[in-house]
């Protein structure tokens, strides 16, 4: 698929131990990483294709990711969906993105936010889930529509709902 010239170039990523970098034209660096979310699907066998994602600014020592908002940049939102589109050329995988509260309250916003990017960019082939908006946790989960496990998925979402609810409230306290 090529993309019309008015769409910002991504930027480029490096890896890293802690997952995928880059640094902004504003010098601002980020971090996309992903960590294994086999816990949310317990007996399932979709579990050892299933990760949870993470995205964020990386900040000097003492500082909080929310002290400081950065400008907008239209070039961040191209780079998140490229290398989302790189995990899922294995199209057995599944996506659980999680926004949480910090200081300044802003899980609901980055949870509208991706949500308006995946349905900008969606072409029909990815199928996401909300399974959360409660106290302060937003979680989705994202799979293609060809996922062999779409069916167990889609009858495992009660299920999820409350072991995402029960896990990450073990996490906040």
């Amino acid at each position: 698929m090529s993309r019309p010239s008015s769409t910002p170039t991504p930027y480029p990523l490096t890896e890293t131990a802690q997952g995928y970098a880059f640094t902004t034209d504003a010098g601002e660096a980020y971090v996309l990483y992903y960590s294994p979310a086999v816990d949310y699907f317990p007996g399932l066998a979709v579990g050892e294709y299933a990760a949870m994602f993470g995205f964020m600014r990386v900040v000097a020592e003492g500082l909080h990711t929310d002290d400081i908002t950065p400008d907008y940049d239209p070039r961040i939102k191209p780079t998140v969906l490229q290398e989302l589109a790189h995990f899922f050329q294995d199209e057995r995988r599944v996506l659980t993105f999680v926004c949480q509260d910090g200081k300044r309250q802003r899980a609901a916003y980055r949870h509208r936010l991706f949500g308006r990017w995946f349905r900008e960019a969606n072409e029909a082939h990815l199928i996401r889930h909300v399974v959360s908006e409660a106290n302060g946790l937003y979680a989705t989960l994202i799979y293609l529509n060809t996922n062999p496990f779409a069916d167990e998925l889609r009858h495992q979402l009660p299920t999820l709902e409350d072991k995402l609810n029960h896990m990450m409230g073990q996490s906040l306290e």
